[in-house]
């Protein structure tokens, strides 16, 4: 059943992820026809300062994932109870912190933006924020389940109930937009889904999977060690919004909404990107949990760094080149001919995100470990060597400064010092790692880019030449990956659900 939930956690992940991106970026073209630029860059102006409320989930999820899957492993029933229900309690606790931080925050809006935005602006804007608090508060209950069954490795229940959610979205908003509605409404539609899922989650928790949550006293050395693994998960928090967020907030104080709007567009694209490789290396938490509680050689934990690493890599690596190549027709025809830096921006992000992405799995190693300490606490110094680089080159040479500055922090901290670490402190082994991933890989790669660029010579153009150059690139890929790249395992994995379909169609 362990095997079942992972293979189909993984492929509803990546469904979730394909059904996410395809609907966003059709549904993007018309958010800003609907919107304009000014009330589609304040929407994202406010959804990435409320972000930064995220962060008061102070890294929980991931320790609740964590000691789950430890309890289990140990088969400490009344362990586990005492802790989900100390884990409540700080919850609750945050949850009020977060709507009471969230208040405090409103009456600073107009200090904030008042010089980038319009008196009408800095009212919508206020109201967002009121209901985008409550949603935080929301959030942070529901990040709870959603680790408490990541704990037990059930990722099929919630990954289905979030594709769910990812098709009822986009067509509510789209109902209230055509009767008339703003920005507003999407808010407001995005909290009303967050209390649903967290009502249907906590049925299946309670009701299916029939946890049970018994207050027991806990030492001081046990809720210690708790809230310093939070407290360094939650450094790390910071730092994803630092790098993913700050640009847009950078952006919107000193350009004010529309140049957001296009600053925004180009970051979403680094977003799907990260989400492909995420949907692999999320249910390998709790597995590389197991694996350290039951003392395994180092060499499993680096076959599972390897491994997941090189699928990785032959999902994204195909996301990139795609990109490379496709990406500036596909924006210019997506969002228009006034967003050509949306391409560039976006491009700047990926390139240097690469190797973090092939390398995800090892952040739930050093989890497992708890030696992610050193990595949050590097990361925070990084991100402000980002806040001020950013600051400078935006200041200096427009919305692409802010870009700059977070590529600069991604190759520094995510790939150099990250990988002396892996090596030096937890014992990974990094070279072979860089050999076997990008072995066979890389040059795969490559070799379509090369015959990637032929194809855009094909006369056709507009949508239809676009599909045909993707066909014919995909085609091209998929040939190169498969005879140069992939080793026996990987192409199992990859034609199996093809193979079960044709045998299913011969029935």
């Amino acid at each position: 059943m362990k095997i079942n939930e992972l293979k189909w956690g993984a492929a509803l992940s990546y469904t979730n992820i394909l059904l996410s991106n395809v609907i966003n970026l059709a549904f993007t073209p018309f958010l800003l026809l609907n919107l304009g630029k000014s009330e589609y860059g304040l929407y994202t102006l406010i959804g990435a300062f409320v972000g930064y409320m995220a962060v008061l989930d102070f890294g929980l999820g991931n320790t609740i994932t964590r000691y789950v899957a430890k309890y289990r492993a140990q088969n400490d029933k009344q362990g586990e109870q005492g802790f989900l229900s100390l884990a409540f309690i700080i919850y609750a606790v945050l949850t009020v912190v977060a709507i009471c931080a969230g208040m405090a925050m409103l009456p600073a809006l107009p200090a904030i933006f008042g010089k980038s935005l319009t008196s009408s602006e800095l009212d919508t804007a206020r109201r967002m924020f009121e209901v985008l608090i409550i949603n935080i508060g929301l959030t942070l209950f529901l990040n709870a389940f959603t680790s408490i069954m990541s704990g037990y490795e059930k990722f099929v229940f919630p990954r289905a109930v979030t594709i769910v959610r990812v098709i009822a979205r986009p067509l509510t908003i789209i109902i209230l937009l055509l009767m008339g509605h703003k920005a507003f409404s999407i808010v407001v539609v995005d909290t009303v889904l967050n209390i649903l899922l967290l009502l249907v989650n906590m049925f299946f928790v309670f009701h299916v999977m029939k946890i049970k949550v018994r207050y027991h006293p806990h030492n001081w050395p046990f809720v210690k060690e708790i809230l310093l693994f939070s407290v360094f998960v939650f450094i790390n928090m910071i730092v994803d919004q630092v790098y993913w967020r700050l640009g847009q907030l950078v952006v919107g104080i000193y350009y004010g909404a529309v140049p957001v709007a296009i600053f925004g567009l180009g970051m979403q694209f680094p977003g799907y990107y990260m989400n492909f490789s995420n949907a692999i290396s999320g249910v390998f938490l709790p597995r590389a949990t197991q694996m350290c509680v039951d003392n395994a050689p180092m060499q499993e934990l680096d076959n599972l760094f390897i491994k997941t690493g090189r699928i990785q890599f032959i999902v994204i690596g195909y996301i990139l080149s795609g990109f490379i190549l496709l990406g500036k027709p596909f924006v210019l025809l997506w969002a228009g001919p006034d967003y050509g830096q949306v391409y560039y921006i976006a491009l700047m992000a990926m390139i240097p995100l690469t190797i973090p992405l092939i390398q995800n799995v090892g952040i739930s190693i050093l989890q497992a470990k708890n030696l992610h300490a050193f990595r949050s606490v590097m990361y925070l110094i990084i991100s402000v060597v980002n806040l001020g680089i950013s600051i400078l080159l935006t200041k200096e040479i427009g919305i692409m400064g802010a870009v700059v500055g977070t590529s600069i922090s991604l190759i520094l901290g995510n790939i150099i010092i990250i990988n002396i670490y892996y090596k030096r402190k937890v014992g990974l082994d990094i070279p072979r790692f860089f050999k076997e991933v990008l072995g066979g890989l890389l040059p795969a790669m490559l070799i379509s880019l090369a015959a990637g660029f032929a194809i855009l010579y094909i006369p056709v153009w507009g949508w239809a030449g676009l599909l045909v150059k993707g066909i014919l690139f995909t085609l091209v890929y998929a040939a190169a990956t498969w005879t140069t790249g992939m080793n026996t395992y990987e192409k199992n994995l990859f034609s199996g659900p093809v193979v079960g379909i044709l045998r299913q169609i011969r029935k």
